[in-house]
């Protein structure tokens, strides 16, 4: 009886590692320059730190606009580029609206 449930215990243990590493590569984020981009082929390789290199799989209108040395944020899955933006762009309303443009205290626009 305690072999069967100890066989148990490590089926669920492993059961457990394997989805959890699935959830977290699902939904991680890399950072990262721009060491080459292949629009034909649909990859990006990304350098991410100093000895790190990523190699990811991405639509062609993902990586419209991407050259070599651009820093970038990537949304990945697995090995695929959900999501590409790159850094010091300004992110655009989501839903409509208009983005104001305000004045710093104490000054007024000029007639």
């Amino acid at each position: 009886m305690l072999c069967m449930f100890r066989n148990l215990l490590v089926v669920a243990l492993a059961a457990l590692y394997v989805v959890s590493a699935v959830a977290f590569e699902a939904g991680s984020t890399v950072f990262g320059t721009i060491q080459n981009v292949d629009t034909d082929q649909g990859r990006l390789t990304l350098r991410a730190g100093e000895e790190k290199i990523v190699e990811l799989q991405a639509p062609a209108e993902l990586l419209a606009g991407l050259q070599t040395g651009d820093a970038v944020e990537v949304k990945v899955s697995g090995q695929k580029a959900t999501m590409i933006r790159k850094q010091g762009e300004a992110q655009q309303p989501e839903t409509g609206g208009a983005l104001l443009q305000q004045q710093p205290d104490g000054m007024r626009p000029s007639p």
